[in-house]
């Protein structure tokens, strides 16, 4: 073998040696990837979790969107979504869907753009009622609500049941139901009456801040027969446990 032909070989096996080397990179950054994600959207999930306010409970997936290694090295995710099927806030099953932009990697500082959806089932709706001192019963029906209670006119106890409007306060920390159409239940009475004094059109304030961290803001409701859905938002929230934590209240 001559002399000339040794350094011939060794250069053609440079741009062999090159591909290996960047496929083994390439390799590696994928598999970075995987392991990382994996391990930024368990972290987010667990702070979340951690981080609920008091009397709620549950799991929660999230999920980075986008390749991770970059956004952690910039320290910001931009754009995570968190979803749950098993929360529960004072009792209240529900399900939550929420998108944030611009998550701090160490969990300090503010998110900002939170919008989501909750969602209540008919059967999880029903416990509501608690909350208002006008009705004992409450069921979701197409656009509105189906109340029912008893209260005293001229000495007669009277049983009632009326369909309700619900719609979202204006300043986004509750929502307010409207009985209407409102009919007697225990006709024994001899009552041929479509208003009762003192709950027909009498709106009821129901305060949903006191459940949520305190820069959240009801947006729209959608209700069927079957759920309520309940769009929220937020221009920016923190991200510490004393920020979810801290709840909102009514005026």
């Amino acid at each position: 073998m001559s002399a000339a032909t040794e350094p011939t070989r060794k250069r053609r096996r440079w741009p062999v040696v090159l591909v290996v080397v960047v496929l083994v990179l390439a390799v590696l950054a994928v598999v970075a990837e995987f392991v990382l994600r994996g391990v930024v959207d368990r972290t987010i999930a667990d702070q979340v979790e951690q981080s609920l306010p008091e009397g709620a409970t549950g799991e929660v997936t999230a999920h980075a969107d986008g390749i991770v290694i970059p956004q952690l090295l910039a320290g910001t995710l931009a754009d995570v979504h968190i979803t749950s099927d098993r929360l529960t806030v004072d009792g209240v099953p529900l399900a939550a869907d929420v998108t944030a932009r611009d998550v701090p990697v160490d969990g300090q500082g503010d998110v900002h753009d939170v919008d989501g959806h909750v969602t209540l089932a008919a059967t999880s709706v029903k416990d509501l009622a608690k909350y208002s001192p006008l009705f004992q019963r409450l069921r979701l029906v197409d656009d509105g609500v189906e109340l029912s209670g008893s209260t005293a006119v001229l000495g007669y106890d009277i049983s009632y049941a009326a369909t309700g409007a619900v719609t979202t306060q204006s300043d986004g920390r509750g929502v307010t139901i409207t009985p209407r159409n409102v009919r007697i239940t225990n006709p024994d009475l001899g009552l041929g009456v479509d208003s009762i004094p003192g709950v027909t059109d009498v709106p009821v304030q129901v305060c949903t801040a006191r459940f949520l961290p305190e820069q959240l803001r009801i947006r729209s409701l959608d209700i069927t027969a079957r759920q309520a859905t309940v769009r929220v938002t937020a221009g920016t929230l923190p991200l510490t446990e004393q920020g979810l934590r801290t709840v909102g209240s009514c005026g």
